[in-house]
């Protein structure tokens, strides 16, 4: 359940008409300032571009990897690239694979050099440090540069380390009126595979769609081609300008790679398009497009337009009430995979479909923020604060390290038998609670709350130990979520949730190879994802967890509105970037489901639960089904559906436990 109550620390809100990604500045590794005087910076803004007339102004756009300046001819010459860019005279360009102080570009600044060279303001992002220097992306400005930030994209198989770099500028035209857009540069992953590409592309959709009017532009190499799932991606938010022009390889160019794209469509009138002819100074060729900056659109419009889109989304709608799924059908065909050459086909064996797998896994990354390197570890220090009595077991109120500067609170339940003098170890259950912000963690070992949820409790007196973690920004776990370097608390919690694992793992009564997780509605969900990404988890339960995201209490829009449902700090706030078109969320409970296979999971779905929808899940198990068959495994994943609410009563508790009993041998 995802109820919405104020937070127990202050929380400030500001709504921006600047696209979000723009709103805040950042100045680690940024350069922003002009490289010629300021006086000779306004002359040169001020005449930067010719005007179709005064409210529409026409501008140039040129993309370029220029290699770090080494040609074709093995000469390092970043004159001939500033001739290049200086041939067109560019209002923005955007930069790829830029050098600065590299001991192989002769620890040359380049891009402090290429603004010398052209006249233009300068920004520049570090991607990766090399060779004593830096190398990224920059962007070249003849307009005054307002905001800049950077962004390090998706880097989930730890490859090159991939950016955004992104700015709004602003300039004057006809007489008083002000023009402002948004720019970025960004260079995608290289690799066959293009998990990560897409990836990155959800990202920058994500970043875009906070505010779907301001003009927006975005350039650079994106290492795949039209009709790839990369640029299909990017195509859902923008639009790309001009026909297909190879730019690769570049004395004779056969593939597109370099693009430049625009939104929304309404604002730009792509006039022209092309790609340069110079194929020495780098190893790729450069890309102009030439687009006028069409005037806004009249308010009235704006709302028909609004009101019509509401209409199509109402059209979503099947007669069961439930949204349709989505219409990519890669999607919906949990079967299907993108193997090493870049091909999508059906998967036939369990090692082809784990390149499905992978990708599932970079998608719920793209949304809850990236989960650090999964090496060994050391087991957590733990911290005990209190020992209870509970009868056959006793209770333990500790504090684990979850990571520097954070301690998640939780409650360890240890049988006594476990403690005897050469006891045999245990198996043990991961008991992720439900949404309670008074007792917290505390109801599931039945210190209060709601009745139904002391499964920890239960658990204990049949004989298995069980750590019950605190869940983020629930009760008296109040960690700064941003302050430690998380985008979401869905993804803390599964941490706190793999660290409690290794604590379990360090304990001498415990069996490494006989653990499982529960969980009961926010603990449903969070045992699900858990599972997804630490294999060790043997077993799953969970009850009243989760529906299809698009049919979330009926697909009530108020529901996904930042700050709401979903979208709160302690779930995954970037999930409100797809208020407007739930089925492009890049991942649903079907497929975090099969990542799982074959490990056995239980679902407890009521047929009366508000939250979750019955015949969602119906629908997600069924969808799942195919990849548990693939594992031979099918009869692994079940689905009980009582005549209840949003509720986990004994007689599914009971089942729940019996499947611990079979899957874990509890002795």
């Amino acid at each position: 359940m995802i109820p919405e109550f104020a937070q127990s620390k202050p929380v400030l809100i500001i709504a921006s008409a600047v696209w979000l990604i723009f709103s805040s500045v950042s100045k680690k590794n940024l350069a922003g300032k002009p490289a010629q005087t300021e006086a000779n910076q306004q002359v040169t803004t001020k005449n930067a571009t010719p005007h179709s007339k005064p409210t529409e102004p026409i501008l140039k756009i040129l993309s370029y990897n220029i290699h770090h300046a080494a040609g074709t001819d093995g000469k390092l010459d970043l004159s001939r690239i500033a001739e290049v860019i200086q041939s067109v005279n560019p209002d923005l360009v955007s930069l790829q694979e830029v050098d600065q102080r590299v001991r192989r570009s002769s620890s040359i600044d380049q891009p402090l050099e290429l603004g010398r060279l052209t006249g233009m303001r300068v920004l520049f992002a570090e991607n990766i440090p090399l060779q004593g220097g830096s190398y990224g992306n920059s962007i070249l400005s003849r307009f005054k540069i307002e905001s800049k930030k950077h962004t390090l994209l998706p880097n989930h198989s730890r490859g090159e380390q991939r950016g955004l770099l992104t700015s709004t500028v602003v300039w004057q035209s006809g007489g008083k009126q002000i023009n402002k857009l948004n720019f970025a540069a960004t260079h995608f992953d290289h690799r066959p595979n293009d998990s990560e590409r897409v990836a990155s592309a959800v990202q920058v959709n994500g970043l875009a769609i906070t505010d779907p009017d301001t003009p927006s532009l975005i350039a650079g190499d994106f290492n795949d081609v039209r009709g790839s799932r990369t640029l299909d991606t990017l195509q859902e938010e923008w639009s790309i300008a001009g026909p297909e022009l190879p730019t690769v390889p570049v004395l004779e160019p056969m593939r597109q790679i370099d693009f430049i794209l625009y939104r929304p469509r309404n604002r730009w009138t792509v006039i022209k398009t092309e790609v340069l002819s110079e194929s020495v100074a780098s190893d790729h060729r450069a890309i102009l497009s030439v687009l006028r900056l069409n005037a806004p659109p009249k308010p009235a419009n704006r709302a028909l337009k609004r009101g019509a889109e509401k209409t199509g989304r109402t059209k979503k709608k099947t007669e069961s009430g439930l949204s349709e799924k989505s219409q990519d059908k890669e999607r919906n065909d949990l079967m299907r995979f993108t193997g090493i050459d870049g091909q999508t086909r059906k998967a036939t064996t369990t090692t082809e479909w784990a390149a499905r797998k992978k990708s599932i896994l970079i998608a719920m990354q793209s949304v809850m923020g990236q989960l650090p390197e999964f090496a060994r570890r050391d087991a957590p220090e733990m911290e005990l604060i209190e020992e209870v009595d509970c009868g056959n077991y006793v209770r333990r109120r500790i504090m684990y390290q979850s990571q520097e500067g954070n301690k998640t609170p939780a409650f360890l339940c240890v049988p006594k038998a476990a403690l005897k003098k050469d006891a045999k170890p245990l198996p043990a259950v991961l008991c992720l609670h439900p949404t309670d912000n008074k007792v917290g963690n505390g109801v599931v070992v039945g210190l209060g709350g709601k009745p139904n949820r002391q499964y920890a409790s239960e658990l204990a007196s049949r004989g298995y130990i069980t750590l019950a973690p605190a869940y983020p920004l629930l009760a008296d776990y109040q960690p700064d979520i941003k302050r430690l370097g998380w985008r979401s608390g869905t993804l803390l919690a599964v941490w706190d949730n793999i660290r409690g694992v290794d604590l379990l793992c360090s304990l001498p009564y415990i069996r490494q190879d006989a653990i499982g997780a529960i969980g009961h509605s926010l603990g449903g969900h969070n045992a699900i994802y858990t599972a997804a990404f630490d294999k060790r988890i043997a077993v799953v339960v969970s009850s009243c967890g989760f529906d299809s995201y698009q049919d979330y209490y009926g697909g009530d829009a108020t529901k996904w509105l930042p700050g709401k449902g979903w979208t709160q700090l302690r779930y995954m706030p970037d999930l409100a970037n797809y208020r407007e078109r739930l089925n492009k969320i890049p991942f649903d409970f079907d497929e975090i489901l099969a990542t799982i296979a074959p490990r056995p999971v239980l679902v407890v779905a009521p047929l009366h639960d508000s939250n979750f929808q019955a015949p969602s899940v119906r629908r997600l198990i069924d969808n799942a089904r195919c990849v548990y068959a693939l594992h031979g495994a099918e009869n692994r994943l079940s689905l009980l559906q009582p005549d209840c609410a949003h509720d986990f009563p004994m007689p599914m508790r009971v089942r729940a436990y019996q499947l611990f009993d079979q899957v874990l041998n509890r002795p």
